[in-house]
């Protein structure tokens, strides 16, 4: 009981105001680098302020602007919300300019248009797989995103969020899963729990992606909604196990699996979570920080450290021994990355959408499944820890360069 109420004070003291104005992610650096031209390589007819995210969620629709509530949902209503990114009269150019002078200390707005529903599952899946591939067949990424977010959130907020990194990526299709999680600091005692009910629809989610024309799809989860992801993968990958891994390649087409800011045990992630996901994935991805404070504050609950702010000690000579010993599990230690590491809410937990140095190595992950050190990040001889280093916008930007000449401004 003590340790649970030095908890919530801490909670208090570091927990920021919410928000009711959504706002994009600053731009990933690269997209920043004056000797290359992105802009070049998108479609005429994808140049625009508007784009499609689509989402499966089970938070209760609403008249209200927010569309969907933070109230349950009696099953899983497809859809996709259109996303306008930047202030209602800007045009392509006045984005494009917004991009390149974009700061985390100067948010830009953005917002939900529009929803349709498609209506829910199972009933609903024929049109939501078109959908998907209607939007695939316009664009030059082949790749699809799924993402399941964490608590405090609202259904807009990661809408316009996803919004952003699916303009980052040039488009493609950017799928999120929404589960009904309140707006208050407390909600993640009970929201956090509650939400392991959502687990067989995020597995059933990942099934019906694989029904959609992407050559791959990326998978991610943030914070809580992170052990919600693994158990999803958990159960897909029992669904046939004998199939080896080509035989899971080629049904589900999973590339990276990333986990950022997890809030999940570290010893349960190690035993149950990692090999079923190294299984189905071409890599796992974890991203960590040891100045994330939420997930000191989750540590602290639970009395034990946090795949996303580890505590080595945690695991036996045994377990460190077999994760060391598959090159596609990377451990990337953000921590003494420079520049912002949260934008609003808690200290050190929104690094890998605040800070353009991250973001840069999240959305270069998103697209490609390209091992770390061809993406130029920096080894920990003998361990499973990558670094970002000082030189790392120049270093992907000269490597871009000479496999895509056609990017030189």
């Amino acid at each position: 009981m003590k340790r649970l109420l030095l908890a919530l004070l801490a909670l208090l003291w570091l927990t920021g105001c919410s928000t009711t104005n959504w706002h994009l992610a600053p731009t990933p650096a690269v997209l920043k680098e004056p000797r290359l031209d992105f802009e070049r390589a998108m479609p005429e007819a994808l140049r625009t302020t508007r784009l499609p995210v689509f989402y499966a969620t089970t938070r209760a629709r609403t008249e209200s602007p927010e569309n969907y509530s933070n109230s349950s949902a009696d099953g899983v209503e497809l859809g996709v919300a259109q996303v306008r990114l930047g202030e209602p009269g800007w045009d392509w150019a006045a984005l494009m300019a917004s991009d390149q002078a974009s700061t985390v200390a100067k948010p830009r707005n953005g917002a939900v248009e529009s929803v349709q529903a498609f209506g829910t599952v199972p009933q609903a899946d024929d049109a939501f797989v078109q959908a998907i591939d209607a939007q695939l067949a316009r664009t030059k990424n082949p790749t699809l995103v799924f993402y399941v977010h964490g608590y405090r959130v609202a259904f807009n907020e990661v809408a316009v969020q996803m919004g952003s990194f699916s303009h980052y990526l040039g488009q493609g299709a950017v799928v999120t899963f929404q589960w009904p999680t309140g707006s208050m600091f407390w909600n993640y005692l009970t929201d956090c729990p509650r939400a392991e009910q959502y687990i067989p629809a995020i597995e059933r989610m990942l099934a019906l992606l694989a029904r959609t024309k992407a050559e791959q799809i990326s998978v991610m989860a943030y914070s809580c909604g992170s052990p919600l992801l693994a158990a999803a993968l958990d159960r897909l990958r029992a669904r046939t196990p004998a199939a080896s891994r080509d035989e899971l390649q080629k049904s589900w087409r999973i590339g990276n699996v990333m986990y950022v800011a997890s809030d999940v045990d570290l010893k349960t992630f190690a035993s149950e979570h990692v090999q079923p996901s190294l299984d189905l994935a071409r890599q796992v991805l974890v991203y960590y920080s040891r100045i994330d404070r939420a997930l000191g504050f989750s540590s602290l609950i639970a009395g034990a450290s946090r795949l996303g702010r580890p505590d080595i000690t945690d695991l036996s000579v045994e377990e460190i021994r077999r994760l060391a010993s598959d090159p596609r599990l990377q451990a990337i230690d953000v921590t003494s990355v420079r520049g912002a590491h949260e934008m609003g809410g808690m200290k050190g937990h929104g690094y890998w959408y605040a800070n353009e140095v991250i973001s840069t190595d999240v959305l270069l992950s998103l697209r490609y499944p390209i091992p770390p050190a061809q993406r130029c990040l920096e080894n920990q001889p003998g361990t499973l820890v990558w670094r970002i280093p000082e030189n790392y916008v120049d270093c992907v930007s000269e490597k871009l360069l000479r496999l895509y000449p056609a990017l030189a401004r």
